[in-house]
């Protein structure tokens, strides 16, 4: 079960950086839960296999298994030893959402792409899907979003809300966890457009009244080409932003 070492180029300085012991312990691990096919619950080598598995110490051990504990791809329990975990949609979330937040700076138009990508879809789905209910709530939230004109943390937070919404009325909980998570790596950028030109609040109200109409008239189509029309909207108005960050 031994794994290779591995390195991280950092390009700036053209430095190989070696990651630590622990880390390596933990990728090699993983890999090899990968590779033999392990499910949820197989229990995996004492701390005492792994230890000579690897060639390291228990407190290298535990250290890497503190990691992979962190992730939920393993269980840890007292007098029982280690399993395989069985990782939730809200797991895959949450690792997401920690990586935008503190990982390396994700390039806006890249992020986007994905967004869009996946809120076309999704507006498509919720045209055949929604129901009254649904239907009146996103109707609500257009008409509310004009109304904080003065607030953009408020007119954010709405855009949000909105856009979560269709993916709620898709039924699909793989669509909401996507776009928690897309959606709060995005919030800054809905703050920074809206102080970049306030009156792209009642241009982002119209847009979702016009896929609310889709929505209403169970249009797939009509709601997919709203939304499509919405997003290169806000596409242009973020390059727009980056060319005058200072207007």
């Amino acid at each position: 079960m031994p794994g290779t070492a591995r390195t991280q180029r950092t390009p700036q300085a053209g430095i190989i950086r070696q990651k630590r012991l622990s880390d390596q312990v933990a990728d090699a691990i993983k890999d090899d839960i990968l590779a033999r096919g392990l499910e949820p619950g197989d229990k995996l080598p004492s701390e005492r296999q792994l230890c000579e598995a690897y060639g390291v110490s228990r407190t290298v051990i535990r250290e890497a298994v503190q990691a992979l504990t962190a992730k939920s791809i393993v269980i840890a329990t007292p007098g029982s030893g280690l399993t395989v975990a069985r990782a939730s949609i809200d797991d895959v979330g949450q690792m997401l959402q920690m990586f935008l937040r503190n990982g390396p700076e994700v390039p806006y138009l890249q992020l986007h792409e994905v967004r869009a990508t996946l809120e076309v879809s999704v507006a498509g789905l919720a045209a055949e899907r929604i129901d009254e209910v649904g239907i009146s709530a996103l109707a609500d939230l257009c008409e509310q979003l004009p109304s904080f004109s003065d607030d953009i943390a408020a007119a954010s937070r709405n855009d949000y809300d909105f856009h979560r919404g269709l993916a709620v009325a898709t039924g699909n909980d793989f669509f909401v966890t996507l776009y928690d998570v897309l959606g709060e790596g995005l919030m800054q950028t809905r703050i920074a457009t809206f102080s970049f030109d306030p009156r792209r609040i009642e241009v982002v109200a119209r847009a979702h009244a016009a896929i609310v109409a889709g929505l209403a008239a169970h249009d797939s189509d009509g709601a997919s080409s709203a939304m499509v029309d919405h997003l290169g909207e806000v596409r242009e108005t973020w390059i727009l932003h980056q060319s005058h960050p200072s207007a």
